[in-house]
């Protein structure tokens, strides 16, 4: 897991509250300038830039489920799931071969497993990740809180990003950054619902800037 500057904390907390982070979407492309969505893209949950503006690192110390806690704004059908590529990005330590894999949507309340796609360096690019479509798009619900988390494996991950608020899509709402076992340093190979979180509510900003690994896009 990537070390967040003097906000990294191992305590383990569950939040599943809501209005932790309600944002205007700014989306960024190459240079960290801001691009409309491609017509037909969908809309991205959170927007990377694919240069250095994004701040932050490339980083691996082993393979660990990543990911963050949202709610929806608004009914909305995820269609893709996504996994970082450091080869994509502007920032040093990039140029690595990207590994096959596993992304998934939890839904908290639940604790149901609502799809799960491998990811492959052959799947199409927006951004600096990688997206491959759901068998079956996941509706969400505005009452619900869901998780979507990948396991790195050999992949690099975004440590220490410096993301802002206008970065997460106004149709969700960001809660906490995701992961697994205290502190969120227990490491696995296989996919399981994240049992830590490193909230919003309780860190700010740092909880979205913690590492970054999975996104997905969805449409309305």
């Amino acid at each position: 897991m990537g070390i967040q500057a003097g906000n990294h904390t191992s305590s383990f907390v569950l939040y599943l509250g809501t209005g932790a982070l309600a944002v205007v979407l700014a989306a960024c492309g190459s240079g960290g300038t801001p691009t409309p969505a491609q017509a037909g893209s969908g809309n991205v949950a959170l927007t990377v830039p694919k240069d250095a503006s994004v701040g932050g690192f490339n980083y691996t110390q082993g393979s660990y489920l990543e990911g963050f806690q949202f709610t929806a704004n608004q009914a909305i059908t995820i269609t893709q799931l996504g996994a970082y590529d450091s080869n994509l990005c502007g920032l040093p330590n990039g140029g690595e071969s990207f590994a096959t894999a596993p992304v998934a949507v939890y839904d908290l309340t639940t604790h149901a497993l609502l799809g799960t796609v491998n990811v492959s360096a052959s799947d199409p690019a927006t951004g600096v990740y990688r997206y491959a479509a759901l068998s079956a798009p996941i509706t969400l619900n505005t009452a619900d809180t869901y998780a979507v988390v990948w396991v790195s494996l050999t992949n690099n991950y975004i440590a220490s990003p410096t993301l802002v608020a206008s970065d997460v899509n106004p149709a969700i709402n960001y809660l906490a950054m995701a992961g697994h076992g205290p502190g969120g340093l227990t490491m696995t190979s296989t996919m399981l619902e994240p049992d830590w979180s490193f909230t919003i509510a309780d860190h700010g900003l740092s909880a979205l800037n913690y590492d970054l690994g999975p996104n997905f896009i969805f449409e309305n």
